[in-house]
């Protein structure tokens, strides 16, 4: 039925589509008809109308029609409307996610286009007029800043654009020069530079990237866990220019939008730089805001993420940062002078501001920045280009330094607005500001963690957090809630009894009306109106006597006590309308515990009812005939409440209620495995988490700003063996840390300056709280601001060397482990898998108990550097985890020892402390050796002998004068004195194979003379590609590799000797080899005068295989050449590498299907000859309809062996 799908549609993006500028989505007054304001600023508004004119033909080929009735509507919205035409055959919701990006982009000049500070004037917009991209479609907010590229993609010309590069010689030799001269500047601030595409010699298009070790940056060990970091990788920040080089006083000149010229993306690489291709596809995924957070590629269905760029924890937000911001900022610091954070601050002051040099500028633009973490961070990270006095300054430098800016220091920036954040607790996890709206886009456009990768990667950790918030709402204690994120929920009942937040939790329990804490600072809302209807419990169906005005739509949800159970609470959602039958999805209901077991029995009752009665989710046809008896009368209300109306009070209630109705997070797992993992967002399960609920456990997991991880699995698996802690037995164990990202070196520092006991430098010692305060305290950190217990003994963090003393203050062993069958303690989360009793910490402190402000009967500090989180250890209800003793134990001072459950002293692993506190060998192994290195800097340079310069970077660098080839031989020189790579002869250590290199008979080979038809680019590409494969041969085991390349065995760069060695034990292939006394298979490797445009020939020499006819296979034909469509014209690419061919053509041969590979009977080993595998390689091609590359004859032929003459 057309119509019905349309106004299902309708309703499910009135109810689901939200964005900040568009208002009042609502039907029309004719059928076919919607109607919205859309809101270009606080003063400007326009109502816009959609019509349907055939909804006979929807969804399939109907069309949208767009007009205004509204007066002065601006030109950039009429040209939008007037362009909007490929809408056509969308739903309701795609089409309103096109008109919103259509009419953003039209409008876009707040956001883009800041006012010049230099004369004042506005900068011209483009007026949308251009050819909408055909994927427009697509509900994605990025796709305006990181569209698909390649380097034959159409450019605007129009005059809005930025000039085109000058094709003049004198302009093309002036733009090299400066491209140099700016790649050289980032080289010289230590980044690494590469260069891909064709930007010199007037080039239209390619990219830069720069790039870090993660290792330079100065973040700490925690940071680089809780951030996904590891310090061998390089931080990447890619530069696409798709116009030309624009250097930064084009950049800063031309007053237009410059984001379709120059786009910047950040993330991560094992490698300073990525192939050509890796680039392009970086730039062609576009991350979907929409609900799934899936990554999806333009014009292909089926994508996967590319490669050649990690993602970055905050990549998006950074990315949003530098394309947006980057350019503006640079303008007023270039006019004003202005420092980041001043430029920053004036920015988000003035944003969409006329603004003229007549206008007095506030002198607190000019404050130095002034953050304490800048005594910590290297030079790398806080250098500034705007002040080396330069005159010519390099944006890409720039843009470098203001990533790593916002990247090193982003637990002080907001992730949306990007401004500094006034938090009066230190965290370790960004987060946002305060300001509701932030919170809001937070959320709703993806920006925070992937809830799906935590619940699937750390379920206990989620459960953890969830409990907490629980706890923490059912006491009344929450001090932050989720206020700015549009949460609809039903009105709260807020007249229930809780219990005391007594320590120990005791059984007693007060009203809330009775409650002093928190304040209530709204006041309360009105009672929600309750509406009327017959519920039909066996088909989930409200029944109501009449049509009534419209109060349900698809999406809704609602709430009602099911008839004949008093104590029970359905909770569903309206999957479908159709007056006067409203049908409802499966009830959700409260888990019952023995806390509030009167529910227990209505709730079995009727949820055994529902599962073999329920067909509410079986398609059916409302006819009149079909309309149920009369059914008994219930009162239902809807959740279309604004939580952020509510008081304190009313809005714990709410987070209770809500987290009552959500699944336990090994539901919620198990739903995402089944519909394929991580990449399903949980907004699938639409019938049985509500938006409010989704919402609120987004919040609960992204507002989360320490660092937990799992030690233990409940069912008594430890994940990290060694990292558990010995002495508390029952106890699930986490690894634990807090603070700002410095707050470990802030605490080293402390180590080194305060305390003299060398020995023993730090103790550990517990903290107890209790449960319903570990939700703050996980956000918030330790402190002691607030006083729960006293101060008896001072002001200060109260800790205790007894795990008994600091579980008194947590709440004691109330439904601990030696009682599992002990009912559940109020305030525990009904569904949790956990159910948390008890909570308490194990703490690093530094060792100076003559500055503590008590040593005894407590240790109380007051210095909050001075302790540093390392465990958090949580009493369950059911969990049977086995003790077990670390390898590695960090030894305890004896006068305080810190004593678990049992009084024994605990027996804490070394990896409790932090990496660079932990005895280390300076050793790292480099090739077939391990090589002693004498500091830091020694061993990252040893890391990155595998990573050397490529010579196109390195002739980049050079003047057009310089010779490339001196200056990459000098640099690779520079770093032999640190360490020395192993020689091709070097012995394997561990003996693994019986390979031995270098026992290859030279003169029984067939050596090529240097061919006629060689070329400048090919032999150089060659000479490339050969270095590189060797460097890699040298610095990994021959094991590992499976192939080696014979230095005196190259006479020539065209013509490659290679070995393939140590097959898997089990192969046919390698049994034969074993019989023969075979150690390798040699293969012979010609490149063409094309090469990389054509594939290379590789073929075998020796020994030779059964042919397919006689029962072969590992794609030998019968004359020796490899039958692979990869060496083919048809399957060629030409950013391969022969490192990639050599593992190919190894799988190939190690392939049993359908056939495995076998050599030849008889103990003769023979060659096979050049002209018989050119034959067979043909007769391949021609069977499978593969294309010969066009340079093969004259590889094949024309470059004839020594040994064949």
């Amino acid at each position: 039925m057309p119509r019905k799908a349309f106004i299902a549609d309708l309703q499910t993006a009135i109810t689901s589509f939200e964005r900040n500028n568009i208002t009042e989505l609502k039907a029309g007054e004719e059928d076919g008809m919607i109607k919205f304001c859309y809101h270009m600023n606080d003063d400007i508004s326009t109502e816009i109308t959609i019509l349907v004119p055939d909804l006979g033909e929807y969804p399939e080929s109907h069309l949208y029609m767009f007009y205004t009735n509204s007066e002065n509507v601006p030109q950039p919205i009429h040209s939008a409307l007037d362009s909007m035409s490929q809408c056509q055959s969308m739903t309701v919701s795609d089409m309103m996610h096109k008109v919103s990006k259509t009419l953003d982009k039209a409008s876009a000049g707040s956001r883009h286009n800041p006012i010049d500070v230099v004369d004042g004037d506005h900068m011209s917009i483009n007026s949308g007029d251009e050819e909408l991209d055909p994927l427009d479609d697509q509900d994605d907010y990025e796709s305006d800043e990181l569209g698909s590229w390649s380097p034959h993609s159409p450019r605007n010309h129009s005059s809005a654009t930025v000039p085109s590069v000058p094709k003049d010689k004198s302009q093309i030799k002036a733009t090299n020069s400066r491209i140099r001269q700016d790649l050289r500047n980032v080289k010289a601030a230590g980044f690494r530079v590469g260069y891909l595409g064709n930007l010199l010699d007037g080039g239209d298009d390619g990219f830069v990237t720069i790039s870090c070790r993660v290792s330079k940056l100065g973040i700490s060990d925690e940071a680089l866990q809780t951030w996904h970091l590891e310090p061998n990788q390089y931080f990447m920040l890619i530069i696409r220019y798709s116009s030309g080089y624009l250097d930064l006083d084009r950049l800063l000149g031309s007053n237009v939008l410059v984001d379709s010229e120059v786009q910047m993306r950040v993330g991560l690489n094992d490698r300073y730089k990525i192939a050509i291709d890796e680039a392009i596809a970086s730039f062609s995924y576009l991350e979907d805001r929409s609900k799934s957070g899936k990554l999806t590629k333009m014009g292909k269905e089926d994508s996967e993420k590319p490669k050649g760029l990690g993602r970055l924890f905050i990549g998006r937000p950074l990315e949003e940062l530098l394309n947006d911001r980057l350019i503006p900022l640079l303008r007023y610091r270039l006019a004003m002078g202005l420092p980041w954070g001043g430029a920053e601050d004036f920015l988000n002051d003035h944003q969409g501001r006329n603004f003229s040099n007549e206008d007095a500028v506030d002198a607190k633009y000019w404050t130095p920045d002034v953050s304490h973490r800048l005594e910590s961070l290297p030079s790398i990270v806080i250098r500034d280009h705007m002040e080396d006095g330069v005159k010519q300054r390099s944006f890409p430098l720039l843009a470098m330094q203001y990533a790593l800016r916002h990247l090193v220091r982003c637990t002080e920036f907001c992730l949306v607005c990007h401004c500094k954040v006034e938090a009066d607790f230190e965290a370790l996890k960004p987060y946002v500001c305060s300001k509701p709206l932030c919170l809001y886009q937070y959320m709703s456009l993806g920006f925070g963690p992937s809830i799906e990768h935590e619940i699937l990667t750390q379920p206990h950790v989620v459960d953890l957090l969830i409990s907490f918030c629980y706890t923490s709402a059912t006491y009344q204690k929450l001090r932050y809630l989720p206020t700015g994120m549009a949460l609809m929920v039903p009105s709260p009942d807020t007249t229930s009894p809780i219990p005391t937040p007594f320590s120990g939790f005791a059984h007693g329990s007060i009203l809330r009306k009775n409650r002093f804490e928190p304040q209530q600072t709204q006041p309360r809302p009105q009672p929600q109106q309750n509406y009327k209807a017959r519920f039909d419990q066996p088909r989930m169906e409200l029944l109501f006597d009449t049509a009534p005005t419209p109060i349900l739509h698809v999406g809704n949800w609602l709430t009602f006590q099911p008839p004949g159970s008093p104590n029970l609470r359905y909770h569903c959602r309206v999957i479908e309308v159709l007056y006067p039958i409203v049908r409802l999805g499966p009830p959700v209901t409260k888990v019952a515990t023995e806390y509030n077991k009167s529910d227990a029995s209505s709730s079995n009752i009727n949820q055994q009812h529902l599962s073999e009665t329920n067909t509410a989710n079986t398609p059916s046809i409302l006819t009149p005939a079909t309309t149920p008896l009369p059914t008994p009368q219930i009162e239902f209300t809807i959740y279309d409440q604004n939580f952020d109306e509510f008081d304190d009070i009313s809005k714990q209630c709410s987070i209770v209620m809500l987290l009552d109705t959500l699944p336990s997070v090994l539901e919620m797992a198990e739903f995402l495995r089944k519909r394929g993992g991580q990449d399903t967002s949980l907004r699938a399960w639409a019938d049985r988490i509500s938006p409010a609920g989704l919402g609120l456990l987004r919040w609960i997991i992204a507002s989360n700003r320490s660092c937990i991880i799992q030690v233990d699995n409940l069912d008594g698996s430890a994940r990290k063996l060694e990292d558990r802690v010995s002495g508390m037995p029952g106890w699930m164990q986490f690894r634990f840390a807090q603070g700002a990202p410095d707050k470990e070196q802030r605490f080293i520092t402390s180590v080194r300056n305060t305390t003299s006991n060398f020995k023993y430098p730090t103790l550990f010692a517990w903290h107890g709280s209790p449960l319903y305060n570990w939700h703050g305290i996980v956000r918030e950190g330790l402190h002691f601001e607030r006083i729960d217990h006293g101060r008896a003994f001072g002001n200060g963090c109260y800790h205790s060397l007894s795990s008994s003393t600091s579980l008194g203050y947590s709440g004691g062993h109330y439904g601990g482990n030696d009682n599992k069958e002990a009912p559940a303690r109020p305030g525990v989360w009904p569904r949790s898998q956990l159910q948390i009793s008890s909570a308490i910490a194990l703490n690093e402190i530094v060792n100076a108990p003559s500055h503590f402000v008590r040593s005894s009967p407590h240790i109380v500090v007051a210095q909050l550097d001075w302790i540093q989180s390392r465990y958090l250890f949580v009493q369950c209800r059911s969990v049977n985890v086995e003790e077990s003793i670390p390898s590695q134990i960090y030894e305890q001072d004896p006068a305080y020892t810190s004593l678990g459950e049992k009084g024994d002293p605990l027996i804490i692993p070394i990896t409790a402390v932090s990496k660079s506190r932990r005895p280390a060998s300076g050793i790292v192994k480099n090739g077939f050796k391990k090589v002693k290195v004498e500091n830091v800097e020694d061993l990252e340079e040893a890391a990155m002998l595998s990573d050397e310069s490529d010579t196109e970077d390195l002739e980049l660098l050079l003047s057009d004068t310089e010779d490339g080839a001196k200056s990459a031989a000098a640099s690779k020189g520079k770093r032999k004195h640190l360490l020395e790579i192993p020689s091709r002869n070097a012995p394997h250590v561990a003996k693994m194979i019986d390979f031995v290199p270098g026992k290859l008979d030279h003169s029984s080979l067939p050596l090529m003379e240097a061919p006629t038809f060689a070329t400048p680019k090919a032999t150089k590409v060659l000479q490339r590609e050969l270095t590189g494969t060797l460097k890699v041969q040298d610095t990994h085991p021959l094991h590992e590799l499976g192939w080696y390349i014979d230095r005196d065995l190259i006479t020539n760069v065209y013509q490659w000797i290679v070995e393939l060695h140590s097959f898997e034990d089990h192969l046919p292939l390698a049994k034969d080899l074993k019989s023969k006394n075979i150690n390798s298979v040699v293969l012979e490797i010609r490149f063409g005068k094309d090469y990389p445009m054509s594939p290379p020939f590789v073929r075998v020499i020796r020994p030779r295989f059964l042919s397919f006819m006689q029962g072969g296979g590992g794609h030998v034909t019968a004359g020796g050449a490899l039958c692979m469509e990869l060496l083919t014209n048809s399957g060629w690419s030409a950013v391969s590498n022969i490192e990639s061919v050599l593992l190919q053509v190894r799988l190939a041969m190690s392939s049993t299907e359908p056939k495995p590979a076998r050599l030849e009977p008889g103990m003769s080993i023979r060659d096979y000859q050049v002209g018989e595998a050119t034959e067979a390689f043909i007769r391949a091609c021609h069977a499978h309809g593969w294309e010969v590359p066009p340079d093969f004859a004259s590889m094949t032929y024309s470059g004839s062996s020594k040994r064949d003459q």
